[in-house]
């Protein structure tokens, strides 16, 4: 995980409750999700995140349970919210962005990085701005 990731996903979820990371977090993740659909599918997104909080589980084990890991018709989201909910807001932010930067490595390794780092300056250019020009 390269500490801009890290930052620019502790950026995502800048609340100071576990409520507001929580719903930050959420929302993140259905952006991401509806993002990605074109390119790998909802089905496609929902399962990297399932794998992605079954990774990241071995620091919060509570996110083991917090994204389904079989595609259904519901959202996995509203799991999500409630887990993170319950934990202090400091601790949710770092699963978050744990979650978020194994889901991102993860899909480096299936589309290659340069395609994830467009996609992800094309979904919040704000955190992932565009680099200079002349830099790799």
């Amino acid at each position: 995980m390269t500490p801009e990731l890290a930052a620019a996903a502790r950026n995502r979820v800048a609340g100071d409750s576990a409520t507001r990371v929580a719903a930050d977090a959420v929302q993140a993740c259905e952006q991401l999700s509806q993002h990605l659909a074109r390119l790998i599918g909802e089905i496609g997104t929902r399962t990297l995140l399932a794998r992605s909080a079954t990774l990241t589980s071995v620091r919060f084990p509570w996110l083991a349970s917090a994204i389904p890991k079989t595609a259904s018709a519901d959202s996995p989201w509203g799991a999500l919210r409630v887990a993170i909910e319950l934990r202090d807001p400091g601790t949710a932010r770092e699963a978050f962005v744990d979650l978020l930067t194994t889901f991102i490595d993860l899909l480096g390794r299936l589309i290659g990085d340069p395609l994830v780092g467009q996609l992800l300056r094309e979904l919040w250019p704000e955190l992932f701005p565009s680099p200079a020009k002349g830099t790799p």
